[in-house]
């Protein structure tokens, strides 16, 4: 399960929603201040998500709660959003081949065809995507309520040297 921390920012019947900083791959290798994508990461600031998550406890907003997702759901979402568009598009090739030989045309025809289907396959992943959003089986789950935000709780002297 992939678990991030997030805060609560209001609740409603059955679910809350919370905002989280979306983690990235990028910046965690030797090469950070070397690559192009490592250095445009640190650069921008992170994005920032809201999402709701069903549960039937009530927890005040600016709460800090864990949340977690199943590896299935990231892995069922990536073949729905990447592999399904992509195979239309492959299929549309296809397609443009036999069209294009039939028709006795150039590669235009199985550009057009591959395009259109891509988009097809777009819509297509699309679609289904708004139905796995609402199926309850692959939303993040509530792990653990963690409290208030360190910054309401203690306020921590961070000077290196002694005061006078």
């Amino acid at each position: 399960m992939i678990t991030a921390l997030a805060e609560v920012t209001g609740s409603g019947k059955g679910f809350l929603t919370v905002r989280c900083q979306q983690k990235t791959s990028c910046g965690n290798c030797a090469s950070k201040s070397h690559c192009g994508t490592g250095v445009v990461s640190n650069a921008l600031p992170g994005k920032v998500l809201d999402i709701r998550v069903p549960t039937n406890k009530n927890v005040a907003a600016g709460t800090l709660i864990e949340i977690g997702l199943e590896e299935r759901t990231i892995v069922k979402s990536a073949v729905v959003v990447y592999i399904l568009p992509l195979l239309f598009a492959m299929g549309g090739a296809l397609l443009g081949q036999f069209l294009a030989s039939l028709m006795s045309a150039g590669e235009g025809v199985i550009i057009l065809t591959a395009l259109l289907a891509g988009v097809v396959g777009g819509l297509v992943a699309r679609r289904i995507s708004q139905k796995m959003e609402q199926d309850a089986g692959i939303a993040p789950k509530l792990l653990r309520i963690l409290g208030a935000p360190a910054s309401d709780i203690a306020v921590i002297n961070a000077a290196t040297e002694d005061s006078d």
